[in-house]
Order: structure tokens, then C-alpha cells, then sequence
């Protein structure tokens, strides 16, 4: 595969990873583990997005960093400069992406099986292009080496760390009358995710093989 055409297919694939978080955004079904410890901090310091994003992202880096026994240098802004972007293309579309928050089930739980599908091919495309992963998955990719195991499973540990620290926290601030603000999307993401990334990753393989 050219250069160009994979630096061309992994923006496609981080603009990918907005627009499925949009999709979630627009359900009534509530968030994903890592959205859902975000919006307990949002709530509980509080502080703002802008701030939060990045300090996540840099908590995470350094995190994998730790993972890898290796020492954080320079290039650990890279990822999170990553995660900046994804968060403009998830700003981006939800100006067009429509919401279905009142609408019946069907629609919202079709946004969320739309929403893993994207995520699911967005990060095998990433993955399969050998650019720079965004701060999560660079979290998630670390666990994988450790433990010697597949992405989407690395991926399942990541999201029961997020949710269990969502628990956590969600206590130490007094959330309990928002249910630390964890939905159905919170349990589905938590139980599914890695199992989609894993099963997408050979047909989304195929296909990039194809366009070489």
C-alpha cells in the first residue's frame, strides 16, 4: 500500500471514530465506560472538557508508557494530539448526524450496533496502517503486548478498568442518583466491544488488502 493511501485511510479512520461516538451522543442510551469515568470527573471536580480530554489522555499515555517499562519522552504528545482531533471530528458530526434520543428503542439501539461497527472497523484500519494510535487505544495496545493477547481483548480489560473506576469515583463524588451516569451503553460497550474489534479485524484486513 502506497504512503499516501494509508495516511489517506487512517484519517479516514479517526474521523470514523468521531462519528460513531456521535452516533452513541445521539441515544438515549447513555455512555461508553471511558466517556461515562470522563462525565463523573465533568461533574465531581468540576472541570472542563477542554481540559479534561487532554489530561485523560495524558494520564493514559503515561500509563502505557508504564506498561511497556519503557520512559516517557517527547512523543507521548503525539497520541494525545490524536485524541484532540477525533474529539473535532466528533464535534463535526454531530452537526449532521441526526438525533434519536426520543424515538423509539429500535432507533437508538440501531445508532449503537452502527456505532461499534464503525468503531470496530476504525480501529483494525488504524492498527493495519501502523500510524499512530490515539491515547486510548495506545492505553489498550500496551495491555495487548503485555499480556500477549488480541487487540479486542486488551480492549474488553480496558473498558472493565473504565467501568470499575467510574464505580469508584462515581462514590467518591456522590453520583449514585445518576447511576454514576452508566447506561446501556455503558454494559453493552463494556461486554461487546472487543469481541467486535476482534471479529471485524479479518474482513477489514481483506478489504485493505484488495485496495493496495
Amino acid at each position: 500500500m502506497s504512503k499516501y493511501k494509508k495516511l489517506f485511510l487512517y484519517f479516514f479512520a479517526l474521523n470514523l471514530l468521531g462519528l460513531s461516538i456521535a452516533f452513541i451522543q445521539n441515544t438515549n442510551l447513555g455512555m461508553a465506560p471511558w466517556d461515562a469515568l470522563a462525565r463523573n470527573f465533568y461533574e465531581g471536580v468540576p472541570i472542563k472538557y477542554t481540559f479534561l480530554s487532554p489530561l485523560m489522555s495524558l494520564i493514559l499515555m503515561l500509563f502505557a508508557y508504564l506498561i511497556n517499562f519503557k520512559r516517557p519522552n517527547y512523543k507521548i504528545i503525539i497520541p494525545i494530539l490524536i485524541s484532540t482531533y477525533i474529539g473535532f471530528a466528533i464535534d463535526i458530526a454531530l452537526l449532521f448526524i441526526p438525533n434519536v434520543a426520543e424515538l423509539n428503542y429500535f432507533y437508538n439501539y440501531f445508532y449503537l450496533i452502527i456505532a461499534m461497527i464503525l468503531i470496530s472497523i476504525g480501529l483494525n484500519v488504524i492498527i493495519y496502517c501502523g500510524y499512530t494510535l490515539p491515547a486510548l487505544e495506545h492505553f489498550t495496545m500496551a495491555i495487548a503486548n503485555r499480556l500477549k493477547i488480541t487487540f479486542g481483548k486488551a480492549k474488553l480489560i480496558g473498558e472493565i478498568i473504565a467501568f470499575s473506576l467510574t464505580i469508584f469515583f462515581g462514590f467518591i463524588f456522590s453520583h449514585q442518583l445518576q447511576r454514576f451516569f452508566i447506561g446501556e451503553t455503558t454494559i453493552i460497550v463494556l461486554l461487546f466491544i472487543g469481541f467486535f474489534v476482534d471479529i471485524f479485524k479479518k474482513p477489514t484486513y481483506k478489504v485493505l488488502e484488495r485496495i493496495i
